[in-house]
């Protein structure tokens, strides 16, 4: 019997046990697994050994501490069915779960066939059972190829790897020399046959290993990519999700989750179509779609799509993914239009004049600072006003006066705790932007963007800030 678990095979072996008392045979049951737990298996089948004094139930490493060989083994066979017929049973029967240790103390196929001899002698019984996982595939194909019968799927079943053993016997003299040269030259080729066909089993069971486990490290590698591939889309500020042929969105990483959320749309997306998740879209968004799929080249198209909080506007990137020469999914890209980095422009040019202006307050850009639309405060590294316009005294609500008696913009800041923001680093030359939450004079507070430069080094070091509001 050749089983990959043993409970697979727990109902067969409860059948010959029950067989084997029907018989009234004594039965000798020798098992590698703990004996309680293969009393629990067969008991849960009905077969609880323990009211049969018949079956004896040996672990194999108790047995094998004895040590086997040929002689030994048929010296047991006898005892054994001798034991059987002292205490009058009919027969003996032996059960075995087969170690490979037992292999190796009898290695010989002469040996076996010569205890094959002895069985037959005592006519006792022996069924020998083959673990497929813990076992070596060269012991179990030697094995295979010893018996004429196996169990499998609790049936006997005709064994097409049995390889008979050549009896030996007196030689005919008489025989035709030709013919017993024809026999032996036939004997030897179906020897080599059988060998090579052993030799290709072996070998298709090493390829079929290989494959599995090539497999397994594509599968890995997979995997692996798509964790990669999911890491970066996420760590994305653009929204990117993915739809299909049906324009149902099957992935979108973190900022397309954020943006449903901003919209109060449920962030369960997948299957939902990309006009339900984007309502707003403004007509001719389908052919859009259909023409990526039709004809396979990426589009860029500027939309505004109105949304619950107002309108979106932003750069829309669509790009074909290919299975061969068809078009399968379409990934879509949602970008904020460049027209924040114009504004960001503006404000740097203008902290490029003022830093000019800082540094030369008599050169050809003298002035600037009053000129400038937006509130300007020239500070040191403690938050001490140095210089302002009069644009921070309209959009705060003091005086000249009263903003040099403050003496620090630190009191136009909210505390840390209540700011709004951290501090950005642009990719605009460097500069940094830092969204904050001001405090005017009456005690209302202002949402702005702070566009932040310095000027000079250590006692004249200057840090210019220029104040745009946040509508």
């Amino acid at each position: 019997m050749f089983y990959h678990r043993l409970d697979e095979v727990v109902g067969t072996l409860a059948s010959l046990l029950q067989d084997s008392i029907d018989q009234r045979e004594m039965c000798a049951l020798l098992c590698r697994s703990h004996t309680s737990v293969l009393k629990e298996h067969l008991k849960a089948l009905g077969m609880d050994i323990d009211r049969h004094p018949s079956i004896v139930l040996i672990p194999f490493s108790k047995a094998l501490t004895e040590g086997y060989s040929e002689v030994t083994i048929g010296q047991h066979m006898r005892v054994f069915m001798q034991q059987a017929k002292g205490l009058g049973y009919s027969g003996a029967r032996l059960i075995m779960n087969v170690p490979e240790e037992l292999a190796a103390q009898v290695p010989s196929d002469d040996s076996w066939h010569e205890l094959d001899l002895v069985r037959e002698e005592l006519g006792l019984t022996v069924i020998c059972l083959y673990d497929l996982v813990s076992l070596s595939p060269e012991f179990l194909l030697k094995s295979l190829a010893s018996f004429p019968k196996v169990i499998m799927d609790g049936a006997i079943s005709r064994n097409f790897y049995y390889l008979p053993t050549t009896e030996g016997g007196t030689m005919d003299r008489q025989r035709d020399l030709y013919q017993l040269l024809d026999n032996i030259k036939a004997e030897r080729e179906e020897r080599l046959s059988e060998e090579e066909e052993r030799s290709r089993l072996m070998q298709m069971n090493r390829q079929l290993q290989e494959e599995m486990l090539r497999r397994r490290m594509v599968e890995f590698s997979l995997l692996q990519a798509e964790n990669n591939l999911r890491t970066m889309l996420d760590a994305m500020d653009d929204a990117v999700f993915m739809v299909d042929r049906d324009l149902r969105v099957t992935m979108g990483n973190h900022a397309f989750i954020r943006y449903l959320k901003e919209n109060d749309q449920d962030t369960y997306f997948e299957g939902k179509s990309v006009f339900e998740l984007f309502p707003g879209s403004p007509p001719g968004t389908g052919q859009l779609y259909e023409e990526v799929f039709q004809y396979g080249y990426a589009t860029v198209v500027d939309e505004s799509i109105h949304l619950t909080n107002g309108l979106f506007e932003a750069e829309v990137r669509r790009v074909p993914v290919k299975m061969g020469n068809v078009v399968d999914r379409i990934v879509v890209i949602f970008r904020n239009k460049p027209a924040k980095l114009s504004v960001m422009q503006e404000m740097w040019g203008f902290a490029d004049q003022l830093r000019e202006e800082v540094l030369d307050p008599e050169g050809p850009m003298r002035g600037m600072r009053d000129k400038c639309p937006h509130p300007v405060l020239v500070t040191n590294m403690d938050g001490r006003i140095f210089d302002f316009n009069d644009a921070v005294c309209r959009k705060f609500g003091y005086t000249r006066e009263e903003l040099n008696d403050l003496g620090s913009s630190l009191a136009l800041l909210l505390p840390a705790d209540q700011r709004m923001g951290m501090h950005v680093r642009s990719n605009y030359d460097g500069h940094i932007t830092m969204p904050s939450m001001l405090r005017r004079k009456d005690g209302s507070h202002l949402r702005a963007d702070c566009y932040i430069c310095c000027a000079g080094e250590g006692e004249d070091h200057r840090i210019i800030t220029i104040i745009m509001t946040v509508v």
